[in-house]
């Protein structure tokens, strides 16, 4: 970069202010063309002297969708309103290489100044905390939370579409003995296995929770309730199984209450209640699944 073009921004002390930022920062001027560009910006001297436009459309890791909405940020910074634009996105990839927030600001006399930060830390600092808010940490299944606000969001478009769907309350027989047998270390790891045989059953559009304990739940999306039944059999079949555990081998049994909507209840807390009795009275009969319907028939 040349000093004629750093002299046109600030005075050397200033300019040795912004040399020392860790963020890459520019300075456009009214017609769009890059002024100033410092130490940390990518390809500062090919920058100078160029359109900011042409700058952003050369950068390959940057969707079109997001060029676009820099350049829309710019001219936003440079018009009669000079208005501040924030845009915060990720760069092309899978995962992405890094998350960005980009700050076009409006200059005092006209131009503008534009900053990138990489947030790359702070997004997965965000995205570990709404995982470890929606998610078990044992099993790494939706936990209660996620489940009533994603149940509850099923329920309402199954409402509104006609659809049928079945509440499967899934709990462990004898898992109390396990736990005080083996211990708690030995459960946790049948927990594990039991939630890893489950998490291969769900078809796409059905949402699997651990609510708690030995306590599974299955929101089935679109079914009948004899199907519903038919999907019970082969949960509690995957998990009769012996599951592979540190330290042995243990052959786990699960009862199955299935609540069906619409007809045995219109909310999640009614189906989860209703299931939940299903569960009970399929373990005490060993029957090992019933079904709570309008019709008595079908249990």
């Amino acid at each position: 970069m040349s000093d004629e073009a750093v002299a046109t921004v600030a005075a050397p002390r200033e300019r040795a202010v912004l040399e020392a930022l860790p963020w890459p920062m520019a300075v456009i001027d009214a017609s769009g063309t890059v002024r100033y560009v410092n130490r940390a910006w990518p390809n500062a001297i090919e920058a100078l002297g160029r359109s900011y436009h042409e700058v952003v459309a050369h950068r390959q890791e940057l969707p079109p969708s997001v060029a676009a909405a820099l350049r829309s940020a710019l001219a936003a910074a440079l018009g009669q309103a000079g208005e501040t634009s924030v845009l915060e996105f990720a760069e092309a990839g899978d995962p992405p290489a890094r998350w960005l927030r980009v700050r076009c600001a409006p200059l005092e006399g006209g131009g503008a100044v534009v900053t990138i930060e990489n947030v790359s830390a702070q997004r997965k600092r965000e995205l570990e905390l709404a995982l470890r808010a929606d998610h078990d940490p044992l099993t790494g299944l939706a936990n209660r939370r996620r489940f009533v606000t994603e149940g509850q969001r099923m329920l309402a478009l199954a409402a509104r579409r006609g659809w049928g769907m079945a509440l499967l309350f899934i709990d462990l027989d004898a898992f109390k003995h396990i736990n005080d047998s083996a211990g708690h270390t030995f459960g946790d790891a049948v927990l594990q296995q039991v939630a890893k045989r489950l998490h291969g059953r769900p078809r796409s559009d059905d949402l699997l929770a651990r609510i708690g304990g030995d306590e599974f739940v299955v929101l089935l999306n679109d079914v009948d309730a004899a199907t519903s039944v038919t999907l019970a059999r082969r949960y509690r079949q995957a998990l009769n199984q012996p599951p592979v555990v540190p330290g042995g081998k243990l052959s786990v049994a699960a009862s199955i209450g299935i609540a069906w909507y619409p007809g045995a209840a219109s909310s999640l807390d009614a189906l989860l209640r209703l299931a939940d009795a299903a569960m009970y009275r399929a373990k005490a009969e060993g029957s090992g699944v019933v079904l709570v319907d309008t019709d008595p028939g079908h249990s």
